[in-house]
């Protein structure tokens, strides 16, 4: 299992540090060598191979030979994040704007998946194919939440929220008088993505700068054998993201899990924290929150360094202190 599932380049690595043990790795388990002699060692299971050679088991997902062998050589080796720490989900559309489920029925739904409180972010207006919302619907559909909340009480909270368009000119579609009244504002591109690198990248970091705005949902605009990333500057969008103490979206769905795993592992290093949403539009799409947990740990990200596997006023407390890990 381990010697076939790779990656070619974590075995490679593998391989040199059992020969300067004096041992051999191959598809039957790890040998001690003495000559023509070879004894079996180890192999009956994965983590046989590593304790073999001193190591702590490295789960599968992290086995890239990027990090985690210094990790685990300097016994940081992270405990990675399970769908089972998840809390809430923060990107999801209702039949306001192109969703197939009612706000009551999203609601339900992420209650019997277990969920602590969701956002609903319905489209805002420049997304006119989806019916996106204006700031008199948008704030006709918070008075609903807040009505929808006061029926809950604690059992759950249900954000005010909105998926923002950042607009060709790098302005953001709704009036700021309008976005300091939501609970979590997640900001996306959506038109103009074929402008320039430099372009595409301050658009993201101007609406990054904009004190009401939360996170970047879907960071690069990927779908997956579809439509390729924008040409974006990643490694200033997560140092603006860091330097003014916002989130990024690792969005789950299968069809652009955006963030990939090396865009999570750089925002990692930063200290940025990462929300993995479903985006979903009706309520069979808040399964696929599993595809982004998958993707996280492949990024090397533990329960702290995802802000969704905080209660929701866990979550307030980071949103209110400005969104960055201390």
């Amino acid at each position: 299992m381990q010697y076939f599932t790779g990656s070619k380049e974590h075995n490679v690595e593998l391989r040199g540090r059992a020969r300067q043990r004096g041992l051999k790795i191959n598809e039957y388990g790890v040998f001690r060598v003495d000559g023509e002699t070879q004894d079996y060692i180890a192999g009956r299971a994965e983590e046989d191979v590593y304790q073999a050679l001193a190591l702590p088991t490295i789960p599968p997902e992290l086995r890239e030979a990027r990090q985690e062998f210094h990790w685990a050589d300097a016994g940081q080796l992270p405990d990675l994040v399970e769908l089972a720490q998840i809390r809430g989900d923060l990107h999801m559309h209702t039949t306001a704007t192109d969703g197939l489920a009612t706000l009551e029925e999203m609601v339900d739904a992420a209650r019997r998946r277990g969920l602590g409180y969701v956002a609903i972010t319905d489209h805002s207006r420049r997304v006119t194919m989806a019916h996106g919302l204006d700031p008199e619907r948008l704030l006709q559909q918070w008075a609903e939440i807040d009505a929808l909340n006061a029926r809950l009480g604690r059992a759950f909270h249900v954000l005010k929220g909105i998926e923002l368009d950042i607009l060709e000119n790098g302005v953001l579609d709704l009036p700021d008088d309008v976005l300091a009244q939501a609970d979590w504002v997640v900001a996306s591109i959506h038109y103009g993505q074929r402008q320039p690198r430099a372009k595409i990248t301050q658009r993201l970091i101007g609406a990054l700068a904009n004190p009401h705005v939360s996170a970047i949902a879907h960071p690069t605009g990927r779908l997956l054998n579809r439509r390729a990333a924008y040409d974006v500057d990643m490694d200033a969008v997560l140092a603006a993201a860091a330097r003014y103490g916002k989130m990024m979206e690792l969005n789950a769905h299968p069809a652009r899990l955006d963030l990939n795993d090396m865009h999570c592992m750089a925002a990692r290093q930063r200290g940025v924290p990462i929300v993995i949403n479903t985006d979903a539009h009706d309520t069979d799409g808040l399964d696929v929150m599993r595809f982004g947990v998958l993707q996280a740990r492949r990024g090397g990200l533990a329960a702290a360094d995802v802000a969704n596997t905080r209660s929701w006023p866990e979550l307030k407390k980071l949103l209110d202190r400005g969104g960055a890990f201390s």
